[in-house]
């Protein structure tokens, strides 16, 4: 028996092997299609409302067993909606509805770290607008030491 079980975890093994021998790598280009640069990242980013919330675990005991508890941070879903439709995704969960009947109740969840390149993009427009405001400073502290 435990030749057997030495020889199945050493073909594993060579099988596992080869697998990875013969991975492929695929670049960025090979996996994705429309790749765009994001603009437009400080006004998509001012529609949206940040908020803090708890769950309501009163309202389904059944459901809050696959809620997070306490105080959570995320943005209002109509604000989402607004500019980053995507971003909404509908979880569905079964629970519990009585003897021996379950239901499936759908909640609505923001995926926050989609929204990490626009932010990315927001800041790096704001950088450029603090840049050329500097620029403005500078040339009229110039000007005002000219004129003194």
């Amino acid at each position: 028996m435990n030749t057997i079980l030495k020889y199945s975890s050493i073909l594993f093994a060579m099988l596992m092997t080869f697998s990875f021998a013969n991975a492929q790598d695929n670049t960025e280009d090979q996996l994705k299609k429309n790749i765009n640069k994001v603009s437009g990242g400080i006004e998509k980013i001012k529609t949206l409302e940040p908020i803090s919330f708890q769950y309501n675990n009163n309202n389904d005991k059944e459901l809050s067993k696959h809620l997070p508890s306490g105080e959570r941070f995320s943005f209002s879903e109509t604000s989402v909606l607004a500019s980053f439709p995507s971003l909404i995704k509908t979880n569905s969960y079964l629970v519990p509805s009585g003897k021996n009947a379950n239901k499936v109740t759908k909640v609505n969840e923001i995926e926050k770290e989609e929204l990490i390149p626009v932010l990315v993009a927001a800041i790096k427009e704001q950088q450029d607008q603090i840049e050329v405001l500097k620029q403005e400073i500078e040339a009229l502290k110039n000007q005002q030491q000219k004129t003194d």
